[in-house]
């Protein structure tokens, strides 16, 4: 079916604002430097030190696994057909959109609620528990229980998330 003008703006105009979104989210923004009072390092962080360090920042964190949980949301609501057949040996019809289009919207703003609405040090939390119980009914049940394609093993990148996520807490 050919769409009409009206449509195209109108999906256009999505396009644009979830663009925006995403390419704020990767912002990583610094807070003002608060001198702190001189405190003798422990042994382990002072090991830690020598190797590079060993604390995930977790501002840093929250914007990558926002971009990367972001880009789900965008293929969901933007191209919920192609999504869908990227990762299932299925044929999606309107109900599938339909839900797909659903499902890409409240990643999405889940995505501006965490980076916009809430404190970091609230927001990983919450992105952490809320990536992990998505992995398991999301990602690992399709994998146990439906028809995917090579393609879907990307979901799984969501895991080393999941873990970097844990050790920024």
């Amino acid at each position: 079916r050919r769409r009409t003008i009206t449509e195209v703006l109108l999906m256009t105009k999505l396009l644009l604002v979830t663009f925006l979104a995403t390419a704020s989210a990767l912002k990583v923004a610094g807070g003002p430097v608060v001198p702190q009072p001189a405190v003798k390092p422990s042994s382990m962080s002072t090991a830690l030190q020598l190797r590079g360090g060993g604390m995930v920042d977790q501002g840093v964190w929250l914007k990558a696994a926002s971009a990367f949980f972001g880009l789900y949301g965008v293929g969901f609501l933007l191209a919920p057909e192609m999504t869908i057949t990227q990762n299932f040996v299925v044929t999606p019809d309107k109900y599938h959109s339909f839900f797909a289009r659903n499902i890409g919207l409240c990643i999405l703003y889940t995505v501006y609620l965490l980076n916009y609405k809430m404190d970091v040090a609230a927001a990983v939390p919450a992105l952490v528990a809320y990536m992990a119980i998505c992995a398991v009914v999301g990602p690992v049940y399709a994998e146990l229980k439906l028809e995917t394609t090579p393609a879907h093993k990307a979901a799984l990148l969501m895991v080393p998330f999941i873990v970097t996520g844990l050790l920024a807490l």
